[in-house]
C-alpha cells in the first residue's frame, strides 16, 4: 500500500517541506484505498481488546449510540470541536461535561451499560466518541477541524496501547485533507481559463422535436443561454480563485517584509517574547482561510525565524505561561476574554483566559491536558496557537 506520513512526524525537515507537492493523483488513489479498507473506530477499539463485551447486542445498542452521536454532531462543528479536545485523551477526567453527556447516550440505548462495562466505561465513552468523530470527517471542512484541535495536544498525550491505533486515524484525515486543497492552492500564472463563447450557443434539436413554433424556437434559445451563463459563471469562479489566492498570497509576503501587526499596530521587533508569538498566531489566522495545505505552516514559522533569534530554543510551556504573563497590559486590550464551563479548552483559548485573568498558569494541566513541564520550541508554541485560532475559526463556521 502507499503510504504517506504526516508532516510533522517526519524526521526530514526537507521532506515535510516537499511533501504536499506528491502527484495530486497518488494522493487519491492512496485515499480511495484507504476509505475502502477504514474500520469504524468502536469496531478497532474491539478488535484490539480495548473495550469488551459478552453479548453482540450490546455491541449493536454502542453502534445506535455512534450513528446516533454522528448524526447530532453532523452540523454542529462547535460539538466536533469539544470532542475533538477530550476523545484522545486516555486521561480526560471521569466528569468532564461531554463525557457525562455521552455517558447518558449510552444508557439511553444500554440501560446496563455502567454495571456490564465495570473498569472501562471510560474507554468505550471515548471509542463511541472517536466513531462519532471519524464519521464527521469524512466532510473536509469537519476533517479540518478535528485535525487542527487534535494534533498538537495529541503528541504530549499519554496514549499507551491505543498510540498506533489513534496516530494511524489522525494520518488518515491529514493525508485526506492535504490531498483535497493542495491542489486548489497551485497557483500557475501561465494559466489559461477557457471562456466559451456566447454567440456559439448550441439549440437542441430535441427542445423542437415537438414543433417550431415561436414559443419553441424562444424556450430553446433561452435554455441554450442558461447553458452558456452557467459556464460563464463557472469560469469567473475559477478566475476569482485564482485572482483571490494571488491577492493572498502577496498580502502574506509584504506582511512578512514589514513584520508589522495589524493587530497591535506595531512592528513585530518591539514586542517580547510571549507577546511575539502570540500576535503572530492571531494575524496569521486572520489571513489564512478555512483549509491550507501544510506549506502554509512553515510560511508561519520561518516569519517567526525572521523576527525572533530565539524561536528553536527549546522552553517549557509554563516558562511561555510566565512570558505572556509579563505582557498582560499589552494583550488585554487585543485579545478577546476567554471562559468556560466545558472543563476542557484549548491552548490558545487558556492563553485568552489567562490574560483577563480567568485563569492562573498551574491550571494547565487540568484545562489543556498537557503538563505544562512540557518542552517546546517557540515555534512549536506558535504553530499549536495558530492550529487553535484556526478550529475555532472553523467550529463557528456554517
Amino acid at each position: 500500500m502507499a503510504h504517506l506520513v504526516l508532516p510533522d512526524t517526519q524526521a526530514d525537515t526537507q521532506q515535510n517541506q516537499k511533501s504536499h507537492f506528491l502527484p495530486t493523483l497518488f494522493i487519491t488513489l492512496f485515499i480511495i484505498e484507504i476509505n475502502n479498507n477504514q474500520t469504524n473506530m468502536i469496531q478497532e477499539y474491539l478488535n484490539e481488546q480495548f473495550i469488551q463485551t459478552t453479548e453482540d447486542a450490546n455491541f449493536e445498542k454502542l453502534k445506535k449510540t455512534c450513528a446516533d452521536i454522528a448524526k447530532k454532531i453532523s452540523k454542529d462543528k462547535a460539538k466536533i470541536l469539544a470532542y475533538s479536545l477530550i476523545a484522545f485523551d486516555p486521561e480526560v477526567p471521569a466528569d468532564n461535561k461531554e463525557i457525562a453527556e455521552i455517558k447518558t447516550l449510552i444508557i439511553d440505548n444500554w440501560q446496563t451499560f455502567l454495571s456490564n462495562s465495570k473498569d472501562t466505561t471510560l474507554t468505550i465513552i471515548r471509542a463511541v466518541m472517536l466513531d462519532a468523530l471519524q464519521a464527521a470527517s469524512k466532510e473536509t471542512s469537519s476533517a479540518c477541524l478535528i485535525w487542527f484541535a487534535s494534533r498538537n495536544a495529541f503528541k504530549y498525550y499519554k496514549l499507551g496501547r491505543e498510540k498506533d491505533m489513534l496516530t494511524a486515524f489522525l494520518k488518515e484525515v491529514a493525508n485526506r485533507i492535504e490531498g483535497e486543497v493542495s491542489e486548489s492552492w497551485d497557483f500557475n500564472p501561465d494559466y489559461e481559463i477557457e471562456i466559451p463563447k456566447v454567440s456559439a450557443a448550441t439549440i437542441d434539436e430535441a427542445d423542437l422535436a415537438a414543433g417550431v413554433t415561436s414559443a419553441s424556437i424562444k424556450d430553446a434559445v433561452g435554455k441554450a443561454f442558461k447553458r452558456q451563463i452557467a459556464e460563464l459563471k463557472e469560469n469567473q469562479k475559477q478566475f476569482a480563485n485564482q485572482v483571490a489566492l494571488m491577492q493572498m498570497r502577496t498580502q502574506l509576503l509584504w506582511w512578512k517584509e514589514a513584520g508589522y501587526s495589524p493587530l497591535q499596530k506595531t512592528i513585530y521587533k518591539n514586542m517580547k517574547e510571549g507577546q511575539l508569538q502570540v500576535l503572530l498566531a492571531y494575524d496569521y489566522s486572520d489571513f489564512i482561510p478555512e483549509m491550507y495545505p501544510v506549506s502554509v505552516d512553515y510560511f508561519l514559522i520561518e516569519t517567526l525565524k525572521c523576527l525572533s533569534a530565539s524561536a528553536d530554543k527549546k522552553t517549557k510551556i509554563s516558562d511561555f505561561l510566565k512570558m505572556v504573563e509579563q505582557c498582560n497590559s499589552e494583550l488585554k486590550n487585543i485579545l478577546p476574554d476567554f471562559t468556560s464551563d466545558d472543563g476542557r479548552i484549548s491552548f490558545a483559548n487558556f492563553i485568552q483566559g489567562l490574560v483577563h485573568g480567568k485563569y492562573q498558569t498551574k491550571q494547565f494541566k487540568s484545562l489543556v491536558g498537557v503538563v505544562d513541564s512540557t518542552e517546546l520550541t517557540l515555534a512549536e508554541i506558535t504553530l499549536w496557537l495558530f492550529h487553535d485560532l484556526h478550529s475555532i475559526k472553523l467550529s463557528t463556521s456554517k
